[in-house]
Order: C-alpha cells, then structure tokens, then sequence
C-alpha cells in the first residue's frame, strides 16, 4: 500500500495541452487521490486536463498528519487554484468529504466554473452510542490515545469496491479537530458560492451527516443547483453500488447539463 501512495503522489497534471478547462480534485481526510481514482480514470480515458491534490499529510503514513493545521489544507489548495488560474481560462472544482468542503471554500472566494461534491462533510453522522459529538471526544483523547485504528478501510457497502480501495489504516486524533475547523468554515463560507452545483450524497452514509448536508444545499444561493441522493452507497460513492451513476451524471455536469434540481 506504501508503494501504491507514492506512485498516486506524483499524479498532476494529466493531458495539459488544453487551455480551456482544468478540473482540480480534492480527496478526503485521511485518504489521497486514490479516493477519485475511478473519476480520474474516466478522464484520462477522454484526455481531460484535471489536477488531483494531495493535501498535507496524506498519502505517505499517518504520522505526518499529526501536526498538520487545516489553513495549511486551504493555504496550499487556494496557491494550487491560483497558479491553475494563470495557465486554464475556466477550473471545475470536484470534493470529496473533506475535500468537498474545501472546494466549497475555494468557490466562495474565487471565480469557479462549476462544483462538484461528493458526500461533503461538514458534521460526523451522530449515533445515539456515541454519548456526545464524535469531534468532543477526539479531542478530549487525543493525548491518551494519539491513533485511532479505523474498523475498516473505507466506509464502502460494495465488497468488491471496498476490496480495491486504500486509505489510512488509523488517524491521529489530533487531526480530527483540524478536520472539524475545515468543515466550520465551509458552513461559514459556503452561502457565497454562485456557481453551478452538483451534489451528491448517500442517506445510507454512516460518516457524513447526510440530513445536515441536504439542509445545507438547500440554504445556497446558486441559482443552479442539483441534489442527488443516492440509497444503496455509503460514504464513499465512487467505489460504492451507485459509482457507475455517480460518474455518469459528474460527466453529465460537466459537459453542460447543469439543469437545477433536486
């Protein structure tokens, strides 16, 4: 798995011989671009230009992940938008969990095309088990307990996609409250973006707060906007039952069909 981190880090840019459009992606805590493999595969299989970020502290071993502060997150994927800027008369923002919320960050501050999130987080789900908000307890024992071994890989229904995935096996504690801070300023920030929206999202999500995320997307201002809600995934979509779909209707999005809706 170490191996195939550091062969995902060294993904860019892909077919950067078009000036027109670039589509930057943003992966979620605790994973690296492996998250939207199945997505980037699609557009290398139509020469898309895209730039998939790998965030501070990912994609090599949890350890680096303990110190990193969330405005190095958004201070990194602001630069990356900015330079992206100078060379691609229009850039698609594309999330994923964590990485939607920082996306969403970004559209609220710069003139994005168009926005694509997929289970965006900006609360865990609650469970009545939990005897208060899992975010609390992160941090009350993150000094007892720095790593916290994940009960699976991925939160994935479909055994086949669970099987081809990769990610973080535990996650320091510490961190999570830095992901905590990530998802405030998106519900902060979030209100100001105009561009087309496409969000998709799972009730069947044991990670991402579903029903807070569709109240979310129904206080945004765009004028173009589109819910998607899908019932057989969980919280990671793209190596879920519904990926087939979910990738059709991204490619859909993209190539025009912005309709609003829910």
């Amino acid at each position: 798995m170490i191996v195939l981190f550091i062969i995902i880090t060294c993904v860019g840019f892909a077919n950067a011989d078009n000036t027109e459009e670039c589509i930057m992606l943003f992966h979620g805590f605790g994973g690296s671009p492996h998250d939207l493999k199945p997505l980037t595969d699609v557009l290398d299989s139509l020469q898309k230009d895209y730039y998939a970020v790998t965030l501070e502290g990912h994609g090599t071993h949890p350890r680096d992940l303990k110190d990193v502060k969330h405005t190095t997150w958004i201070n990194d994927c602001f630069n990356i938008y900015d330079s992206l800027s100078t060379e691609y008369k229009s850039i698609v923002l594309i999330g994923f969990s964590m990485g939607g919320a920082i996306s969403q960050i970004i559209s609220a501050e710069r003139d994005v095309s168009k926005l694509v999130l997929l289970s965006p987080y900006y609360r865990i789900r609650q469970k009545w088990y939990y005897l208060g908000k899992p975010e609390k307890w992160a941090k009350r024992l993150n000094l007892l307990l720095p790593y916290v071994k994940k009960m699976k890989i991925g939160q994935i229904n479909d055994p086949k996609g669970l099987n081809s995935y990769n990610a973080y096996e535990k996650l320091p504690l510490k961190a999570v409250g830095e992901l905590v801070k990530v998802g405030n300023m998106a519900l902060a920030s979030g209100y100001n973006v105009k561009c087309p929206i496409l969000w998709m999202h799972s009730n069947r999500d044991i990670v991402s707060d579903f029903r807070f995320s569709r109240d979310t997307f129904n206080k945004y201002e765009s004028n173009n906007k589109k819910f998607i809600e899908y019932t057989n995934s969980n919280h990671i979509l793209l190596y879920d039952y519904d990926s087939i779909d979910v990738i059709e209707q991204i490619m859909r999005f993209l190539a025009g069909d912005n309709k609003s809706g829910h």
